[in-house]
């Protein structure tokens, strides 16, 4: 009886040395913010719509709503880095002044910048722009025709002027 109450005393000790402390919580767990609002998003949609049909259609994707901005963003296929010579292409160079940036709304140029007024797709590789120039101090809008050839990889840029100031045609490669 007495080794029966010994290793009784022994069994305890080692339990107690094995059983977790009071400071430990182990029913906290740590979810990253994004994950949560994920899970969050998750239970919102189960809760409406049912379980089984939240499983089968999906999480409700937000969709944008079109605005004018949206008319005018030029296509993916013509934006980039584009330069008359393969020189402007280095990026390093920062004196690149046939360098030219087409980015969705606006293309950027060595000294001046110019702003997509007005978009006309007639093809995958063509566009009708109203392009807004800027210079300095100086603005002047010209009707302008982008049109990738040879794949995607050259650009003829036709800017048609006006009497004030002439329209220019330019070639570029894609950087």
């Amino acid at each position: 009886m007495r080794q029966a109450g010994w290793m009784t005393t022994i069994g305890a000790a080692l339990l107690g040395a094995c059983s977790p402390s009071s400071d430990a919580d182990y029913n906290t767990v740590h979810v990253d913010p994004a994950q949560a609002r994920a899970q969050a998003q998750i239970d919102r949609a189960a809760a409406a719509q049912g379980a089984r049909t939240a499983a089968r259609s999906g999480l409700p994707v937000a969709t944008t709503t079109p605005t004018s901005a949206g008319a005018r963003k030029l296509p993916v296929a013509f934006q980039g880095y584009w330069g008359r010579t393969p020189g402007d292409c280095a990026l390093a160079n920062v004196d690149a002044q046939g360098r030219l940036a087409i980015e969705a709304d606006q293309l950027r140029f060595f000294r001046q910048r110019a702003r997509v007024d007005a978009l006309g797709e007639l093809s995958a590789n063509e566009v009708d722009a109203t392009l807004s120039f800027k210079h300095d101090d100086t603005r002047w809008t010209h009707p302008t025709r982008l049109t990738l050839e040879q794949g995607g990889t050259r650009l003829l840029m036709v800017e048609q002027g006006d009497a004030g100031r002439p329209g220019q045609t330019a070639r570029y490669q894609r950087c």
